[in-house]
């Protein structure tokens, strides 16, 4: 995508008041004591600031810089090349052009110094890893250029700016953190079904009162015997994800901190779940309010991923009060995945009524002491227990990995020229990166 949808703002403008006080002071002395010397002198001073002015005037309107970049989002971890560009179309070279970039990208490097000559087009690349989610923009952008003489100062400033969206990494996670949940879906449960499903795991003999269509006909034909298939139930219900974003208590700076590590198990959560054609929900409130319905497929994931880069920690609404509200839209055989840097009983207290509700409940605990921040886990984690609810301990520290190579593999996308001329984009793994 490139940035060139309207011109430049141009300014010239004088570096100096000297040229114009040296002519002045020529002038007079050729009032005052005419001499052949001040006229050449004067003819000089002249004539190198009109080539000055031409040379500057030339360069504002014949110098454009454009950018482009070929993606409007990333993940955290991605490598993002952003493509430069200096065209000149006129007969006057730049010899020197400052490039002042303004974008808001942690890391994003904000100046280049380039040259081109006469009718000449110079291209560089820009690159930084993607180290923060969240939404920032590219640009705008000023070039600063200057004649041979430095005697004017001609100034281009680029309006246009760009979105870029950072979405939190996905992680592989411990098979321990993964809610289950039973209902009608598409995830096998390796447990005998008592009604058909679509996942038939073995097989045994004829029992009087199965339906026909429970009869596996190529092992009856083998054993000269009624064989019926058995079944494994299916491992599904939808999955809320409640993030904990409240202020009071996260603990941590940057990346280290109980929110990122809280978003990128609530991004990861959702990836892994999303695989299993089970559909997830996502509930986070803080200074930004993110809610989304159960879904399933690639684009749910993406809309979770895009909620996610975008919440912030907040004073909103405590654990417990986020929990007792959703009550009325979770449904039997529902799961709800916590997580939660608190170490208060309260939001505990505030799951046994969804027990009763027939809702599963699943605790990933932040420890916001390993963060340096205070906060005790245990009372919450005999609680749990007590309840039957399973819960996982996440320090910091953690060892997160990147997911397997999947369909949204990170990397860094490459520009290469095939022997036909032809252009052609490559995405090279985090593992080339290292």
């Amino acid at each position: 995508m490139k940035h060139e949808s309207s011109p430049p703002q141009v300014t010239i403008r004088p570096c100096s008041r000297i040229p114009v006080a040296l002519a002045v002071l020529l002038a007079l002395l050729q009032l005052v004591s005419p001499h052949r010397a001040w006229i050449i002198l004067l003819c000089g001073v002249g004539g190198m600031s009109l080539a000055a002015y031409l040379w500057a005037r030339s360069l504002a309107r014949s110098v454009r810089v454009t950018r482009s970049l070929r993606y409007v989002w990333a993940q955290v971890g991605d490598l993002l090349e952003e493509r430069f560009a200096l065209h000149n179309r006129g007969t006057w070279p730049v010899l020197w052009a400052e490039v002042d970039d303004e974008s808001n990208l942690p890391g994003y490097p904000s100046g280049r110094v380039v040259a081109a000559g006469g009718g000449e087009t110079y291209r560089w690349r820009v690159s930084t890893v993607c180290r923060r989610r969240g939404l920032f923009t590219l640009g705008p952008w000023t070039v600063h250029m200057q004649d041979p003489f430095g005697l004017f100062t001609v100034t281009q400033h680029y309006e246009q700016t760009h979105s870029l969206l950072v979405v939190p990494p996905v992680m592989e996670l411990p098979s321990v953190v993964l809610p289950r949940g039973v209902a009608t879906g598409g995830a096998v449960a390796r447990q005998p079904a008592a009604n058909l499903t679509l996942n038939v795991s073995a097989t045994r003999p004829y029992a009087p009162g199965d339906p026909l269509r429970r009869i596996h006909w190529p092992s009856t034909a083998h054993r000269d015997a009624l064989i019926s298939k058995t079944f494994d139930a299916e491992v599904t219900g939808d999955l809320w994800i409640v993030l904990d974003l409240d202020a009071g208590v996260q603990a941590g700076e940057g990346e280290e901190s109980t929110e990122e590590y809280g978003v990128i198990l609530a991004a990861s959560l959702a990836d892994k779940i999303l695989r299993q054609n089970r559909a997830v929900g996502l509930v986070a409130y803080g200074a930004r309010y993110a809610y989304l319905v159960p879904g399933r497929g690639e684009g749910q994931l993406w809309r979770v991923l895009r909620a996610l880069a975008l919440v912030q920690a907040g004073e909103r609404r405590p654990l417990a009060t986020v929990l007792t509200e959703m009550r009325a839209v979770l449904g039997r055989r529902t799961t709800v995945a916590v997580i939660t840097p608190s170490g208060a009983p309260a939001w505990v207290e505030a799951l046994w009524p969804l027990l009763r509700q027939g809702v599963a409940p699943t605790a990933i605990l932040l420890d916001p002491a390993s963060f340096g921040g205070q906060g005790d886990l245990s009372v919450v984690r005999s609680m749990l227990a007590g309840l039957g609810i399973p819960a996982h301990v996440v320090a910091q520290g953690y060892p997160f990995r990147f997911s397997p190579p999947t369909r949204r593999e990170g990397g860094a996308w490459e520009f290469k020229t095939t022997a036909t001329g032809r252009v052609v984009v490559v995405r090279r793994p985090r593992e080339a990166m290292a």
